[in-house]
């Protein structure tokens, strides 16, 4: 059987994944030029991306959710130990991120009645993939800063500094200099011939499961990761190990890096971090999709795109159709 999704390069399979479509040029070369930063935030051009206890401001579209950007005037008293970070440009309008207090927050909705702040995991099932992107990048930023408002060396009070895209430490005798961070992990659907291996873990939702994931530890290789992370949930030596795409993933600060990987044989065997693991062939997954034993992660992440690609080249179908049709976690989620 031919494999269409994985014969394309790579660069256009990340794109695929939710969050990896921020399509913006990111300025990084007027991030330090304070003129040009103050003349692009007071523009018509400007868009103002509000964030609220993590959370981004959304409305209802004909097709799902919708971003919604505050323009210059609608938002006062700007945060000035948390200014404007300075996302980038689509050709047309400067975007930036803003830190939105409780009072802020209140003075928004009244004025946008048909928008509410909300989760982004949630809510970007049907989301425009630039926007979605968007929303992501200023996401990510807004929990880097608020993560490292104080130095990790002296533990005197960081600056923002490069238009929100550097942290310098306040104490000038240490004037330590930090940069965003992100947590690299792997996340890897592993198979042997016609079934693939999913998980279940004890903190999940109920009768979730997923792919195999873990973290990056130091001294590692992604590979090395993934052999280790896969033997340790499941028990599983592998053969084989191809990467696939990778998703941005701020909930909070990841970089998932998704494979295929082959397994030696189908032993396998719940450990600690797993309390549940089996495999699924085609068949197995529809039926107990079928009767709601099982729900596979949200079409945001990359694991359901893992998932979705291998069940397309198994049998031909979309799996994201088949489970909004079989009340899955989607449809109980009253996300259309």
């Amino acid at each position: 059987m031919s494999r269409p999704d994985l014969s394309i390069d790579r660069i256009t399979r990340s794109r695929r994944n939710v969050f990896a479509s921020v399509r913006l040029d990111r300025l990084a070369e007027y991030r330090d030029d304070p003129e040009w930063v103050e003349k692009a935030l007071l523009s018509d051009a400007a868009r103002f991306v509000p964030l609220w206890r993590n959370r981004n401001l959304l409305a209802d579209g004909t097709d799902g959710q919708v971003a919604v950007y505050l323009k210059p005037g609608e938002i006062d008293r700007p945060d000035t130990v948390q200014p404007p970070t300075l996302l980038g440009t689509d050709g047309k309008r400067y975007f930036f991120a803003l830190s939105i207090n409780d009072s802020q927050q209140e003075d928004i909705l009244k004025a946008r009645p048909e928008a509410g702040f909300l989760d982004l995991r949630l809510a970007s099932m049907d989301m425009d993939a630039k926007h979605a992107g968007v929303l992501a990048y200023a996401k990510a930023l807004h929990y880097w800063q608020y993560r490292h408002a104080f130095c990790g060396i002296c533990g005197h009070v960081n600056r923002l500094e490069s238009s929100g895209h550097k942290l310098v430490c306040s104490n000038e005798e240490c004037g330590r200099e930090s940069f965003p961070r992100i947590d690299p992990a792997i996340i890897v659907l592993v198979t042997h011939e016609n079934a693939c291996l999913l998980g279940r873990n004890t903190t999940w939702p109920e009768k979730r499961f997923s792919t195999l994931a873990g973290f990056v530890e130091p001294g590692e290789s992604l590979e090395d990761a993934l052999v280790r992370e896969v033997y340790e949930e499941a028990q599983v030596s592998l053969k084989d190990i191809r990467y696939v795409s990778s998703q941005p993933w701020p909930f909070p600060a990841s970089a998932m890096c998704g494979f295929h990987a082959e397994s030696v044989s189908r032993e396998c065997g719940a450990t600690e971090e797993m309390e549940e693991v089996r495999w699924f062939t085609v068949e197995d997954l529809d039926a107990a999709i079928s009767l709601d034993n099982v729900r596979l992660p949200p079409p945001v992440s990359i694991a359901f795109r893992l998932i979705a690609d291998w069940y397309r080249q198994q049998c031909g179908e979309d799996l994201g159709e088949r489970i909004r049709h079989a009340g899955s976690w989607v449809s109980r989620k009253g996300i259309k």
